[in-house]
């Protein structure tokens, strides 16, 4: 009998302790996505990150990246007139006739991209994250993010056919550059020289690297934080490439729909771009989009992200979800994005969510 009454306080204890660790979780999951009392309306995941000095870019340029500079050299200007001609030519070259019928079967193996020069069986490309370098091999079309981001600008390689391919190496000439938007708002970026009048060098064994064969290269899966050792970043069973949320495991739960909903929409076949969200919400963090890939990132995950495609990452933001007195069944969010700023409602009904979206303010719609 002593045997049961010394171990039943230590049962106890252990329920307590379970339950009240539970409990915890729960809470503070609540917390982090829902505004429980009057408080901060947009989460804190969303303030905004400090922008770094020319000197700190120039020192913390990927150690991949060789860069020397050259004695000869065009000079990059950067006023508001050559910005706007510059960006209009690229424009107007995307949608020319040359382009398309000079990277037709590029095009056509991966639309995803867009094609600026051709070297044999390589292309040079690029997305929102920066260029990309495209190898042709038996038919098959393989991309290779560079780790060239906005910063490295490459001069006059538009519809080129170039010698980039040199030694087992890309080699082209540029300029680093610092590049300056306004967030959200549709306007040309603004340009200002770090460095001028250098030769960027990369290794083509560190461009092809893969180690987990997954079909990212590892300079890309370090760039948007996924494991290079890990053709399943999240242990979830699902390989990465193919994961429409390869970070977080994804869970299957009213308020998950919900935010699935709130943020999925359909989109273009992408395999090599994703829509990136920062919230420490562990709701929204587990969703798994139909149509959209992304990346969830927490506030703890923010600084690795590289500031120059800052402006790229996270195109919207959600308010913390709320609810009114007189609608207690109503989910409210704030939300701002590339189209404007308003409110999402969100109603469960029968099991499933009815969503509306009311704007206050709109862009170019």
């Amino acid at each position: 009998m002593k045997v049961y009454l010394l171990l039943l306080p230590i049962l106890l204890f252990s329920c307590n302790k379970s339950e009240t660790d539970k409990h915890k979780k729960y809470e503070n999951t609540e917390n982090q996505c829902f505004i429980l009392s009057n408080g901060i309306n947009y989460d804190e995941a969303s303030k905004p990150v400090s922008i770094p000095t020319h000197e700190e870019i120039l020192k913390n340029l990927p150690k991949h990246i060789q860069i020397k500079s050259l004695p000869d050299f065009k000079k990059f200007s950067y006023d508001k007139k050559e910005t706007a001609e510059m960006k209009g030519k690229e424009k107007e070259y995307f949608e020319s006739n040359e382009y398309k019928n000079q990277f037709k079967d590029w095009i056509a193996a991966l639309p995803e991209f867009n094609y600026v020069s051709v070297n044999d069986n390589f292309a040079l490309a690029k997305n929102k994250y920066g260029l990309w370098l495209v190898e042709k091999i038996n038919d098959q079309y393989k991309p290779y993010f560079l780790g060239l981001t906005q910063n490295c600008y490459l001069q006059d390689f538009y519809g080129k056919s170039q010698k980039f391919i040199q030694n087992n190496q890309f080699v082209m000439n540029g300029t680093l550059v610092d590049v300056q938007r306004l967030s959200r708002i549709p306007m040309l970026p603004k340009y200002e020289v770090i460095k001028d009048g250098i030769s960027f060098t990369i290794n083509l064994d560190d461009v092809r690297k893969d180690n987990d064969k997954d079909g990212f290269n590892d300079l890309f899966e370090n760039f948007i934080g996924l494991n290079p050792n890990s053709a399943d970043s999240d242990g979830d069973g699902i390989p990465d490439f193919e994961d429409h949320n390869p970070k977080y495991k994804s869970e299957n739960s009213k308020f998950t729909s919900m935010y699935e909903l709130v943020v999925d929409q359909p989109v273009k076949n992408e395999q090599y771009s994703f829509t990136e969200v920062l919230t420490n919400c562990e709701y929204f963090q587990k969703i798994n989009p139909k149509n959209l890939k992304v990346l969830m990132y927490n506030t703890s995950e923010k600084a690795p992200i590289k500031e120059d495609v800052l402006d790229l990452f996270f195109p919207g933001k959600y308010s913390k979800m709320k609810t009114y007195e007189n609608y207690p069944e109503v989910y409210f969010t704030d939300f701002s994005d590339a189209t404007g700023d308003g409110t999402i409602s969100a109603e469960f009904i029968k099991g499933k969510w009815k969503l509306g979206r009311k704007y206050t303010v709109t862009f170019g719609m």
